[in-house]
């Protein structure tokens, strides 16, 4: 299934709009980043690029030097593992630092792990005003 159209700069754009999928994801205001099968970053929205950390956060580093803590690193290791042993079902966790983290295994066509999509949500955030 195809779900846009390339926009000539190698940018995919949603169907009928000018709009790209990279301008889509940098208007939730969530962190939201993709990380590949090997732990290296390789996309950051704006929410995740602007949100504080030890290290700086830019597409290319090896997540593992971003968790400070060895327990944070050997979940990580367990979270990856876990899909590269197949697990289809994204990860559920809520951090110390009162955020909560959704990790998302990506596959490509022939079933292979390739990365991980993950949004980051701050507890408590602000009920909408209203919903539909």
């Amino acid at each position: 299934m195809h779900c846009g159209a390339e926009n000539g700069q190698g940018n995919m754009t949603i169907p009928n709009t000018s709009v790209t999928i990279e301008e889509l994801l940098d208007r939730i205001p969530l962190a939201v980043q993709y990380v590949d099968e090997d732990g290296f970053l390789r996309y950051l929205n704006k929410a995740a690029a602007a949100r504080p950390a030890n290290v700086k956060r830019e597409v290319g580093i090896n997540i593992r030097n971003c968790h400070a803590k060895p327990e944070s690193l050997e979940m990580i290791e367990c979270i990856f593992e876990d899909f590269r042993q197949g697990r289809k079902e994204p990860h559920y966790y809520v951090s110390s630092a009162i955020r909560k983290t959704i990790m998302v295994p990506i596959f490509d066509a022939e079933g292979n792990f390739i990365g991980v999509l993950s949004c980051i949500h701050p507890l408590g955030l602000p009920e909408p005003d209203r919903t539909f």
